[in-house]
């Protein structure tokens, strides 16, 4: 998890990091990151599961009713089942952020 010193990258940085790396102009890769977030959407809202070699899967997953409580005031509520997306790194990946430098 992160640490106060440690920030997450945003999108326009993401943009802007991956515009430096490739020598591709902003704006093309606002329109394909905006179309891989949007294909993403379809499949796993479609039930299927999104895999990226060496990187991992994008999974739909059914979160079942379950009892929670109001914050507010305590109450028990019933969440209605919904679906989620659940990501899974895949394996080099992981070894890729766990060797030593």
């Amino acid at each position: 998890f992160l640490t106060k010193k440690e920030k997450a990258m945003n999108r326009s940085q993401l943009i802007n990091e991956l515009a430096a790396r490739t020598e591709v102009n902003k704006k093309d890769i606002t329109t394909i990151l905006d179309a891989f977030t949007e294909m993403v959407v379809e499949r796993t809202k479609a039930g299927d599961r999104v895999f990226i070699p060496g990187f991992g899967a994008f999974k739909p997953r059914l979160q079942t009713s379950r009892p929670a409580r109001n914050p507010k005031n305590g109450d028990v509520i019933m969440l209605t089942p919904r679906t989620i997306v659940h990501f899974k790194c895949a394996s080099q990946l992981i070894e890729q952020m766990n060797i030593a430098e």
